[in-house]
């Protein structure tokens, strides 16, 4: 999968696009931090934070990446939502890696995925 070059926490693509994203993880002291064993990454978007719903559920990330498939975007409107990255440690602790931030679904005109 391509990596997406991010520009601070927001993200933005086309919608339909095959899409990774590679997160880096820190201590509270700004030192990386390694994942553990039994340690796991979630990614989710919802139209607003407060939404009940989510416009992409919470998908655990392959090692240290967000893979967005073209499946899980292709039904949404265009425009921003928001997302966010949580760590669930193996011991049962969980900690936002990324505060709830901006995903832009973009407007395609054409695309190889299209259904």
């Amino acid at each position: 999968c391509p990596m997406l070059k991010v520009r601070g926490t927001e993200i933005a693509f086309n919608r339909g696009d095959d899409v990774c994203l590679k997160i880096n993880v820190y201590d509270s002291e700004g030192n990386p931090y390694e994942l553990q064993e039994g340690d796991k990454l979630f990614f989710s978007a919802k139209t607003k934070a407060n939404d009940k719903g989510y416009a992409i559920p919470p998908k655990e990330l392959e090692k240290d990446v967000i893979h967005i498939r073209p499946e899980d975007t292709y039904d949404l409107p265009f425009g921003t939502y928001v997302y966010d990255v949580q760590l669930r440690t193996a011991g049962g602790r969980s900690s936002t890696i990324i505060e709830p931030s901006s995903l832009v679904i973009k407007e395609s005109i054409t695309a190889f995925g299209d259904r």
